[in-house]
């Protein structure tokens, strides 16, 4: 039960774009629909199917419109009513970070659950998850295969994830080159951790990259 003042959501002046995604936007509708009929439990039903939009969503684009959406929600309320695990994908998505090598999550407290730490706010202790601990041997991956630099079309091939280009000026790489099978786009072996993380499938042609 939120118990707080529910302020409308003004969705059409967010950038980058001056329109959201359908999907968002009817979700934006909904919220604001619940808030002026002040129906708490509209509200809480459509926090629950922004949360489930922005994990679930396969397009980056639109996960980044839901990410406005969050952030719009939170400013307007001025105190954390989404789980921290949403706030912290709505950081990444809109580039709040310093980097992608880190993904932080919050720790909750003995019988807490997810909604409860989130409201929490500062008062757990925060975990770092270090990306590189992600082992992609053990994850069944498609579409995708490790080469070796001799492979590249080029030597001066970039990242699929916009991270610069794959060889070091000596022709080595850091970590493994994982490459699109679809496409043949290439990835640095911490970017395609990434990208498995945020999107899944592949920047360029989205051909899937989880079973």
């Amino acid at each position: 039960m939120f118990f707080l003042v529910h302020f409308m959501v003004d969705y059409k002046q967010i950038p980058p774009s001056p329109k959201w995604h359908k999907k968002v936007q009817k979700l934006a509708d909904d919220y604001n629909k619940a808030v002026r009929k002040n129906k708490t439990s509209k509200i809480e039903k459509t926090i629950v199917n922004i949360e489930d939009g922005i994990i679930k969503e396969k397009d980056v684009r639109i996960r980044r419109d839901y990410a406005f959406l969050v952030q719009l929600i939170e400013e307007r309320h001025g105190e954390t009513i989404f789980p921290v695990e949403i706030l912290e994908l709505q950081d990444y998505l809109l580039g709040g970070r310093t980097g992608d090598d880190q993904l932080v999550f919050k720790e909750l407290g003995e019988g807490d659950t997810p909604r409860q730490g989130a409201a929490q706010g500062t008062q757990h202790a925060k975990e770092q998850f270090d990306i590189e601990t992600i082992d992609l041997s053990r994850i069944e991956l498609l579409n995708l295969e490790v080469i070796k630099p001799k492979d590249l079309e080029k030597s001066t091939q970039k990242c699929a994830f916009g991270d610069g280009q794959i060889l070091l000026d000596d022709g080595t790489s850091v970590g493994k080159i994982w490459r699109c099978k679809a496409c043949g786009t290439v990835y640095h072996e911490n970017c395609l951790r990434v990208c498995l993380l945020t999107k899944g499938c592949c920047m360029i042609c989205d051909a899937g990259y989880i079973k």
